[in-house]
């Protein structure tokens, strides 16, 4: 993992990460932006203080229900099989950046 968010220039990685709350603080320290400027894919209840804090939550199409009922946006990509990608290109197609 560590690898690959390099070879695509990711440089916030949690792995392991046991306070997801504080790591989003962590991030939103370090780049300045809000909450409403965040967005953050979740699958399961562990997720959901975080989902409930940004301004985008995104869930995965194999996502608990409790997680699908309090996002904004439910993928048709399964979490693993092409979900990331999937909100990664919505996003993009929002900015008109994707090309």
């Amino acid at each position: 993992v560590e690898q690959r968010m390099q070879e695509l220039g990711v440089t916030h990685v949690f792995q392991g990460c046991k306070d997801k709350v504080a790591a989003l603080d962590d991030i939103r320290a370090q780049s300045g932006l809000t909450l409403a400027q965040c967005a953050y894919v979740g699958d399961d209840v562990p997720d959901l203080p975080l989902l409930q804090r940004v301004g985008v939550s995104v869930a995965v199409a194999n996502a608990v229900e409790a997680v699908r009922a309090q996002c904004d946006y439910l993928t048709t990509a399964r979490g693993g099989y092409g979900a990331v990608r999937e909100v990664c290109d919505l996003l993009l197609s929002v900015r008109d950046e994707y090309s």
